[in-house]
């Protein structure tokens, strides 16, 4: 059985509320009706009602007041606004406040009974949830950690676990963090390395992640790291308690180093996203921030570090999806089909404008989601008779991460690929040069042959033999010769040590450095500077 209150400062509407619905069919009791929000919040704090059907405006206080006294409480019970046309702003703040819906006056029986059952299932799944926690607590001896784990996972992706938030639970499971002080730390992996297609070097890379975190942070911060592994928007997250003397700068400073050591032990990029400070139960809110906050890699570029507290968010329902220019799609399918390189660049201008335009008016987070629906559209509606010559290049309009004012390059790359025969010599010249490029941008980093392949979307082997082909030698020696080549320029203007050069061209190994620089030069980096070649 669940309980009713209803709150109406008209007497006739209570009275037909009460009597002209079979709430007993429905398993419902009233247990109370009351004319305005003081009465109402006066009574809740005897009997709390699973569900609260409330006027907007009552005398003394309103039901906006009454909704955010009852949200700042943390009261779970479930809100239904009824309102007038002319009071329908209201209704939409009483929604952003936590009302679960609304019903226009003149009340229909049927309308308020299909709002009242959507209040019944939602109350049944956070039961159901909160027995899951409670037989969750009972299985701890069996695995802590795992049951960690799964806990702090439910608690970060379903809203209304967080709000029915356990302190018990939190206990059993030792979680070493203050439920009054909690930031969500959102780590994206947007460069998976040599790992791209190991799903299961995926899932250790993730806990590798976790374990760097928490050696890099310990001294500033508890924490608690889980590794999401079904989430599209997400590879791991961190909750952290951070201490009261750590100050923003440091602690960012901490998730910054933990991107070049993911660089440097994983060969991974990482992208990172960090909420304000919050209470545990607005945990999966803390969750969505850094998510959004870490979108906006797409317009300043990944791996960095985006903080929500340094930043300006706006909320993410306040916003409108993104929707392509009218026909595109269509028109961009048939200038590929046609190979219409002129069209085809047109096309692609026009969307990278488009695309600015709605900078202002879409979040990051809305703008890539739209862009990679666009793209799996064209994907379904694009037949490729490939060229002969590139059978051994990955057909796919997949997008990689990559920051928006690159979308022009990243569009045409992947357009290569479907050149017809006739131009396959151009397009191997085209696919080196961007290869090369590539590499000039990214030498400092744990850079290999796969990794280059697959920014081009070919196939390694394949880009192996036509590297070779255009530059007359190996894809290792080229990028040998670019690292020295490098090395020789700081070593004539700098006074950084050679281990410091060696790792400022992408060599985190100073004995390897130091072999591979007399190979190519016949002496030594310290030699070479001496002699100030």
């Amino acid at each position: 059985m669940y309980s009713l209150l209803i709150v109406d400062d008209e007497r006739w509407v209570r009275q037909g509320l009460v009597t002209t619905i079979d709430w007993e069919a429905e398993g419902i009791k009233v247990i109370g009706d009351v004319e305005d929000g003081e009465d109402a919040l006066t009574f809740i704090q005897n009997q709390m009602p699973d569900i609260i059907i409330t006027d907007i405006k009552m005398p003394r206080m309103d039901g906006l007041a009454f909704i955010e006294a009852v949200k700042n409480a943390n009261m779970p019970s479930k809100i239904i606004i009824i309102s007038g046309y002319s009071e329908f702003s209201y209704a939409q703040k009483a929604m952003r406040l936590g009302a679960v819906d609304y019903v226009l006056k003149p009340i229909e029986e049927t309308l308020m009974l299909e709002v009242v059952r959507k209040c019944i299932e939602q109350i049944k799944r956070e039961r159901e949830d909160h027995n899951e926690f409670l037989q969750m607590s009972e299985r701890v001896r069996e695995s802590l950690p795992l049951a960690r784990q799964r806990y702090v996972e439910t608690l970060l992706t379903n809203g209304s676990a967080s709000q029915q938030f356990s302190r018990t639970v939190w206990d059993r499971l030792n979680i070493p963090l203050d439920p009054d002080q909690i930031k969500v730390i959102m780590i994206k992996i947007y460069d998976w390395g040599v790992h791209e297609h190991n799903p299961k070097e995926h899932y250790l890379l993730r806990h590798a992640i976790g374990n760097l975190a928490k050696e890099t942070g310990k001294h500033a911060m508890k924490m608690i790291a889980c590794s999401l592994h079904d989430d599209p928007d997400t590879d791991l997250a961190i909750l952290v308690s951070p201490n009261k003397e750590a100050d923003l700068a440091h602690e960012q400073g901490i998730w910054e180093t933990l991107i070049s050591a993911c660089w440097r032990y994983l060969g991974i990029g990482i992208n990172i996203g960090i909420s304000k400070n919050s209470q545990i139960t607005d945990i999966h809110a803390s969750f969505q921030e850094a998510v959004q906050i870490s979108a906006y890699a797409f317009y300043e570029g990944y791996g960095k570090v985006y903080d929500a507290n340094e930043m300006d968010v706006p909320q993410s329902h306040s916003l409108p999806k993104y929707t392509q220019p009218n026909g595109w799609v269509t028109r961009f399918v048939h200038a590929v089909k046609l190979s219409d390189d002129a069209a085809l660049r047109a096309l692609i201008d026009e969307l990278f404008a488009h695309l600015q335009m709605h900078k202002q008016k879409c979040s990051p987070f809305v703008l890539r989601k739209g862009l990679t629906l666009l793209f799996t559209e064209v994907e379904m509606k694009l037949e490729i008779n490939y060229a002969s010559d590139l059978k051994e290049a990955t057909k796919s309009f997949v997008l990689p991460y990559f920051a928006l004012s690159d979308l022009k390059d990243v569009l045409l790359t992947i357009l290569l690929q479907f050149q017809p025969g006739d131009n396959a010599s151009g397009n191997r010249k085209r696919f080196i040069e961007l290869a090369v490029d590539y590499m000039e941008k990214h030498y400092t980093e744990p850079l290999t042959m796969n990794r280059v392949a697959e920014h081009l979307f070919l196939n390694p082997s394949y880009f192996s033999k036509i590297f070779h082909e255009k530059t007359g030698e190996t894809f290792s020696k080229y990028l040998i010769r670019l690292r020295v080549n490098r090395a020789k320029e700081l070593l004539k203007v700098s006074t950084l040590k050679i281990y410091e050069v060696a790792e400022q061209v992408g060599y985190q190994d100073f004995r390897h450095f130091v072999k591979l620089f007399k190979e190519q030069e016949g002496m030594t980096p310290a030699q070479y500077r001496d002699i100030g070649v």
